[in-house]
Formats: C-alpha cells, sequence, structure tokens
C-alpha cells in the first residue's frame, strides 16, 4: 500500500508537524470557527491561536470563509481550504464517516452544519471548491458531491454540457436545489451610482475578479463580451479573489468599489446589492453513489421543510428563492 503521506506537498506537512496545528486543523474540517471559538475549544489565548493559524494560511489550509456582525464588530470565521483535501484523510480518523462537498455556496454550507448537528457520526465536509474544480474534483474521486452553476455561453444552458464532457459516458445525478440572485455588490449607499456590468468600464472605478473555473467568472465573462467590454478596460480585472466572501471583503475594505457576487454576502457585510440575474444551483453526483444509503440523511434534509424555512428565515442567507424544481433530479448521461 502507497503511504497516504507521499503526495501530500512539504510546506503542508511542516505545516501540520505541530501538534497544535493538526488539531485546529482538525477543528476546522469539521466546521467553520472564529478566532475566539477557537480560543475556548481549545483553551488557549487568541495570540496563540492566531500564530498557528497563520502558519496554516501561509500553507494554503485555513482561510477566511466568512464575515459575521455581533454587536457593532465584525466577527471572522476561518475554514479548511480546498487544499487541505489532499490531507483530509491523514487528519480526519478513519472510523468517522464522512460526506465531502465541494462548494463555494453559503446556504448549501448552512445545511452542511445543521446535517453535522443533527445526524451523529455522518460528518459533512465541506472544502470550497469552484464550479469546475468541484466537477473535477467529483471526477478525480476526491468529493463525493460538487455544486454547480456553470453557464454555457454556446447553449445558453446550465451545468448540464459541462458534466457531459467531464464525465462522458459515466450515469450522473444533477439534483436541483434553488435559484440564486447574482450581482453588483458596492459600497453602502452606493456613491459611485454603479448600475451594471457597464459601469465598471467607466474611469476610476475599480473591481476584482473571480477565478477562472468559477460559476461567476464564466457568466462574468459571457456578459462583458456581449456588452463589448474588453477586459482590459476593467480596472481590477487580473485581480483575482477566491470566494464570494473575500470579493465582498474588498469592497468592505476599500480595496474595490464593485465586485460581482451574491446578495448574502453583501446584507451581511452592510453593503448594497444591484440584482443582475437570477441562476440556478445544483448538485451533481455519481448515480452510484446518489444510491448510497448513508446519504439519505443528506438528502432528506435538503427536500425538508427545515430546510426551505432556513433559507426564508435565516439572516445570514438572502438572495435565494426555492422553486418547484427544488430536490427532483435528473439522470445526466
Amino acid at each position: 500500500m502507497n503511504d497516504p503521506n507521499e503526495n501530500i506537498p512539504i510546506e503542508h506537512i511542516r505545516a501540520i508537524s505541530d501538534p497544535q496545528r493538526l488539531a485546529i486543523l482538525r477543528r476546522l474540517m469539521s466546521g467553520k470557527a472564529t478566532l475566539s471559538q477557537l480560543g475556548d475549544f481549545f483553551d488557549a489565548t487568541a495570540a496563540h491561536v492566531r500564530h498557528h493559524l497563520k502558519v496554516l494560511e501561509h500553507a494554503g489550509l485555513v482561510e477566511l470563509c466568512e464575515v459575521r456582525p455581533v454587536r457593532g464588530f465584525l466577527e471572522k470565521y476561518y475554514r479548511a481550504t480546498s487544499y487541505a483535501l489532499q490531507i483530509h484523510f491523514t487528519v480526519i480518523p478513519e472510523e468517522r464517516r464522512a460526506v465531502t462537498i465541494g462548494t463555494m455556496d453559503h446556504a448549501l454550507a448552512r445545511l452542511a452544519e445543521r446535517m453535522a448537528a443533527g445526524q451523529p457520526g455522518l460528518i459533512p465536509l465541506v472544502f470550497p471548491l469552484s464550479s469546475l474544480d468541484g466537477l473535477v474534483s467529483l471526477r478525480q474521486g476526491i468529493c463525493q458531491i460538487a455544486s454547480c452553476h456553470l453557464l454555457d455561453p454556446e447553449t445558453g444552458e446550465y451545468n448540464r454540457s459541462f458534466i457531459r464532457r467531464l464525465f462522458p459516458g459515466q450515469p450522473m445525478v444533477l439534483v436541483h436545489l434553488y435559484e440564486r440572485e447574482e450581482g453588483l455588490i458596492v459600497r453602502a449607499g452606493n456613491p459611485l451610482q454603479l448600475h451594471g456590468l457597464e459601469d465598471l468600464a467607466r474611469k476610476g472605478v475599480r473591481m476584482v475578479n473571480r477565478e477562472h473555473g468559477s460559476g461567476v467568472r464564466v457568466w462574468f465573462d459571457q456578459q462583458i463580451k456581449q456588452l463589448g467590454i474588453l477586459p482590459e478596460n476593467l480596472e481590477g480585472y487580473e485581480r483575482i479573489t477566491r470566494s464570494h466572501q473575500a470579493a465582498a471583503l474588498a469592497v468592505l475594505d476599500g480595496l474595490a468599489d464593485a465586485v460581482v457576487g451574491i446578495a448574502a454576502h453583501a446584507n451581511n457585510m452592510g453593503l448594497d446589492f444591484i440584482p443582475l440575474c437570477t441562476e440556478p444551483y445544483d448538485l451533481v453526483i455519481s448515480e452510484e453513489e446518489y444510491q448510497n444509503p448513508r446519504l439519505v440523511p443528506f438528502f432528506d434534509l435538503l427536500n425538508s421543510a427545515d430546510f426551505v424555512r432556513l433559507l426564508g428565515d435565516d439572516d445570514l442567507i438572502s438572495g435565494y428563492h426555492v422553486t418547484n424544481t427544488r430536490g427532483s433530479v435528473e439522470l445526466i448521461s
């Protein structure tokens, strides 16, 4: 049998060589947490935890994933990154039954939290992967479930053509989740009076972009092409952020005037949101894995009234729309 550590990058091995850092990474692989929550969990000072977090961040194993306003302050949440997928079988005890989900979606992550709290022994591991990276990881057997919102510019269809290209001849299941609002995130009060993508080409307007392979980037590149906007005329087009959270944070910190993102993160940070489109958001899973009995609790919760209430009542989730296709299944082959 091959050594499970032989393919782990050396910087990752160094980062987890300290037992305390390994413990922090284990904790963040089971769910996001703030600096203070980690301090309470490990009975350690904030300075002590911050030191180990910085090492894990530098190695690319931990990242900032969420910012929540609490009593006039912004609480920062951290999670394990997609790079931690390379070592998750090393740091997660074998007896725990893990379900790996590749997604950057806020509501789906909240669903996983609910599942973790209500299903002892069934551990959902949410790794922040873009739509395309999620599908590739699914094909490689790293993830069991991937979320997807990829628009094919040739057909105008979401997700199906990408699944057919990446999984030729393999039966795959597309599970319809909900629709999600995307648009421009701008500073509170919209001081530059930005109203559409064409305004990003105005002189002095700064943006940041999402990485190639993300659903937002695929949609954005198609839209500016249709509008006749050249990338070189967009200040900040080449500046990349790897999550909706990081993009919105760039506006909050004054590093950008506008980004394309989702309503939830704009509202959570007290920023303004200009809706531009509503897109379908789906799950992709192999037909064989979809029939796996141990995933029944996950899909039961997905189809439950409790999850619908979560989308409608949770202050941290906004801009999601439940349709009559929620939970419906489509076989792609």
